[in-house]
């Protein structure tokens, strides 16, 4: 068994430790799940952004790109209208 030693800010390692702790596990064993996923997906088991380049949509931007996605689409057949409304909104995609 080999070992690792980091440097963490204080608080986060404190934050991780009471998360972990609430799942019952310690940090170290934390740590052997990230490696273990890091190694399995031969990368980060997530994505790694810059979130400021990171382009975020509201719905109905995203209602937009949906419907201009479909239209492009010429073997999708055609929507029912009841499926076109965005939820919570009176926004017709």
């Amino acid at each position: 068994m080999a070992t690792i030693t980091a440097r963490v800010d204080d608080k986060i390692k404190a934050q991780a430790e009471e998360i972990a702790n609430a799942i019952g596990l310690n940090l170290s064993s934390v740590i052997n799940v990230f490696i273990t996923r890091f190694v399995a997906e031969r990368g980060f088991p997530f994505a790694v952004s810059d979130p400021k380049t990171v382009q975020m949509f509201d719905r109905t931007d995203l209602a937009d790109a949906v419907s201009k996605a479909i239209r492009e689409r010429h073997d999708v057949p055609e929507v029912p209208k009841s499926y076109c409304t965005v939820p919570g909104t009176d926004t017709d995609v």
